[in-house]
């Protein structure tokens, strides 16, 4: 099974797409990676339910 990603909001660099997630104080314990576009711009990804519970879903992707 293959996923494709997409986001409305991507950044030009990775420290760029961090200091967007340090931004919305997000809590340690939860996991995210950091995807890339083809045109090579990059997004957070949040991995599970805790990161919607913490509403994450409305500011960056989550996935299950």
């Amino acid at each position: 099974m293959k996923i494709e990603l997409e986001s409305n909001k991507t950044y030009a660099t990775e420290a760029n797409a961090i200091r967007a997630v340090e931004k919305h104080n997000v809590n340690e314990s939860l996991t995210y990676f950091i995807n890339r576009t083809a045109d090579g711009r990059f997004f957070p990804v949040f991995i599970g339910e805790r990161a919607v519970q913490a509403g994450l879903h409305f500011h960056f992707s989550v996935v299950g």
